[in-house]
């Protein structure tokens, strides 16, 4: 799913502050481009029972060799509220 521009925003300010020189643990390169939102979801079956749990992804894609780092939504910052992604059908 494509970000809005005020996502884009918001997720480029929390990278600025968390992390300042993110090389590529494949290629080394400092080339960056920021993806999509993606939906995750986990299956737990314990006892029969099964469990699901979503939530949804920010993609980091390396330019040099699109190696892919992903960000829980649920720690960024100045991120939309549950109840938005809730509606955007990512999270349940």
């Amino acid at each position: 799913m494509k970000l809005t521009p005020e996502q884009q925003s918001s997720f480029e300010a929390w990278l600025r502050q968390k992390i300042e020189h993110a090389s590529c643990t494949l290629c080394q390169a400092n080339r960056w481009k920021i993806g999509g939102l993606v939906g995750t979801h986990t299956i737990d079956a314990i006892d029969d029972q099964i469990d699901k749990e979503q939530s949804a992804m920010l993609q980091l894609i390396c330019k040099n060799c699109g190696h892919v780092l992903m960000f829980d939504t649920r720690y960024i910052a100045g991120w939309q509220d549950q109840q938005d992604l809730s509606k955007s059908g990512l999270i349940m």
